[in-house]
């Protein structure tokens, strides 16, 4: 199988380039306006280098330039890295650091990121927004050569994206990683490739369709609103920042088709009183993932959108956004112990298993950790074998995703999330791993009795994260402000708690559950 993530946008742009492709911004690009940028930016890109460009940054935030950029590297045969503006310096430099890139698309927003130290860490070749061809606090003896989209080639003369195989790289995801260093998942087009397949079988859409987008970037359920609009010749629709929690207005009046959000939307628009009955007619289909979603808000959206079809989907960043899924209906397949609709069965050419501890495959009804395999399960991660060797071991001939969900089989052969095995959790729709959090306190606050705890939980998901420290020296409010400048603002703790000692368990490591019963008696 060959296949490039931009040729299904590219057939579509080629045949009705006047068809509304983006609106983002308050602004709107056809098919054929979006085209002619996009072809710019793999020619610009495909010029960088003698050899194949492998890997593109971007550093934007949910802009026309991230969207053309985006487009322009999967046209040109390189694997794009979203990077977010609002990272940490810190962050951002690790992950320049760690993936070398050929290039580097920045927006507006991440033009004002763009200091020596991360500029340093990053590659030579820039394209900027607004046209800028320099950046006045670049030293005068900086290599760097910069171009403005607005300097772009443009041609009348198309040309197809690169074929390429199912193993070339298609995107690199960087997520949480235990020991203070994220981790890059390597998702082949392979993967992407299958898993629009299996979302095209279960949700048909059309050139009609006006598709949300409501995700950064550099989280993997933006895959879904990007290449499912484009290779259906659909709409994407920007739903601006200022509206991410509260987008009642914005799907009426922009007559959004498709929904697709985390389910803590859901929650907060019925806490803000957005969800009337019927209020979005003309949603047909709409999605949520990222967390548990609650019986609770699945019954208040139908009641909101009485014409659309609504699905619960279930997949771990290195299983390609998403692999399993279960409808909302009538009369729902609960998780009753939780109160949330269930995760589902897996799509074709995905499988799924509950093993124990031994890696040893358990029967329908006992709960163990949830294994994937199959299709869309990725490579591993990027320069990292020992982790990816500790992940995706080899069980009974053939590779396995172990996700770290506690879940289990029931006998319809459904399956149901009961949350972590280990301290990864959500937070606030955003995959966190505790372990990571520690390990950047400890940075900070010079002492290993550090312990991250994810609280209060509701519906599966945490709200916040409680960190509890003995031995420092430091304030409260120096400790908050030196996470604020190494770690996404989600994974700040909400409270910091200084305590003389932290209880141990009889194996001598911190207690966590003593620290979540503490919490639990004090109503925190």
């Amino acid at each position: 199988m060959n296949f490039n993530l931009a040729l299904p946008f590219y057939r579509n742009a080629t045949r009705n380039p006047g068809r509304l492709a983006l609106s983002v911004d308050k602004r709107d690009f056809s098919y054929g306006e979006l085209l002619a940028v996009v072809e710019g930016v793999a020619t610009w890109l495909r010029e960088r280098s003698a050899d194949n460009v492998q890997r593109v940054g971007i550093l934007a935030s949910r802009s026309f330039e991230a969207y053309a950029g985006i487009l322009g590297t999967c046209w040109a045969g390189a694997a794009y890295v979203p990077l977010n503006p609002d990272w940490p310096a810190a962050r951002l430099i690790q992950v320049l650091e760690a993936t070398e890139l050929d290039a580097l698309i920045v927006d507006d927003r991440g033009l004002k990121v763009l200091s020596n130290q991360v500029l340093a860490a990053g590659p030579r070749h820039i394209l900027a927004s607004n046209g800028q061809s320099h950046l006045s606090f670049c030293p005068p003896e900086s290599a760097l050569l910069v171009r403005g989209f607005d300097a772009l080639i443009r041609s009348d003369q198309h040309h197809l994206p690169k074929d390429l195989n199912e193993d070339h790289l298609a995107y690199i995801m960087f997520t949480s990683g235990t020991t203070g260093s994220p981790k890059g998942v390597m998702i082949s087009v392979g993967n992407v490739h299958h898993f629009l397949t299996a979302m095209r079988d279960r949700f048909p859409f059309g050139a009609h369709d006006r598709i949300s987008q409501t995700f950064d970037l550099t989280f993997d359920l933006s895959v879904f609103d990007m290449f499912m609009a484009w290779s259906s010749g659909a709409a994407l629709q920007v739903v601006p920042r200022s509206q991410l929690m509260g987008p009642a207005r914005f799907i009426q009046e922009r007559e959004l088709t498709v929904w697709f959000s985390v389910p803590s939307t859901v929650a907060f628009m019925q806490k803000m009183k957005m969800l009337e009955r019927g209020a979005f007619p003309t949603l047909r289909y709409s999605a949520f993932c990222g967390e548990s979603l609650p019986l609770s808000s699945a019954e208040a959206w139908r009641n909101s959108a009485p014409n659309s079809i609504i699905d619960n989907l279930y997949g771990p960043t290195e299983a390609t956004v998403a692999c399993l899924a279960q409808q909302y209906s009538e009369r729902p397949n609960l998780t009753k112990e939780r109160g949330i609709i269930a995760i589902g069965k897996p799509f074709d050419g995905t499988l799924a298993g509950i093993i124990d501890s031994s890696n040893r495959f358990l029967k329908a009804g006992e709960k163990g950790e949830l294994a994937l395999s199959g299709q869309q399960v990725s490579r591993g991660y990027f320069k990292d074998a020992q982790k990816t060797a500790a992940r995706f071991p080899t069980i009974g001939g053939r590779v396995w995703y172990l996700t770290g969900d506690l879940a289990y089989q029931d006998d319809s052969c459904a399956f149901h999330h009961l949350g972590r095995v280990d301290n990864q959790v959500k937070v606030l729709g955003f995959r966190v791993e505790l372990e990571d959090v520690e390990a950047n306190l400890r940075g900070i606050c010079g002492t290993d009795l550090v312990a991250a705890i994810a609280w209060p939980i509701a519906d599966g998901s945490a709200q916040g994260i409680v960190a509890f420290i003995s031995g420092t020296n430091l304030s409260v409010s120096e400790l908050r402000e030196g996470m604020k400048r190494r770690v996404p603002q989600y994974m700040v703790p909400s409270q910091i708690r200084l305590v003389e000692r932290l209880p141990l368990s009889t194996s001598g490591k911190i207690d966590r559950k003593a620290l979540t019963s503490l919490l639990s008696e004090s109503g925190a």
